[in-house]
């Protein structure tokens, strides 16, 4: 529920922060600019030897999703009959 309210919170501020609040764009080095981390290696790996832990993560995240899917459903609902109602 936190997250749900913080992410709700940063989207309104951001929709009223001037676009030039932060300056001008940070010029990085191109290497910095390319860095990537290759965790799918390691986590594969890993994986390999803790299959349930990773099967019970994956369920988890599906879980999650279905969740925040149901979530936004619900609260899409609310504000549809809340318009309805003010009509």
């Amino acid at each position: 529920m936190f997250f749900i309210r913080a992410g709700f919170w940063l989207a309104i501020v951001s929709l009223f922060v001037p676009s030039e609040f932060a300056g001008g764009e940070i010029m990085l080095p191109q290497e910095i600019a390319e860095t990537r981390i290759d965790a799918e290696g390691a986590v594969g790996s890993w994986c390999e030897d803790r299959q349930e832990i990773c099967d019970a993560g994956e369920e988890a995240a599906r879980l999650g999703a279905f969740l925040a899917d149901m979530a936004v459903t619900r609260i899409e609902a609310a504000i549809e009959d809340h318009e309805d109602s003010a009509r």
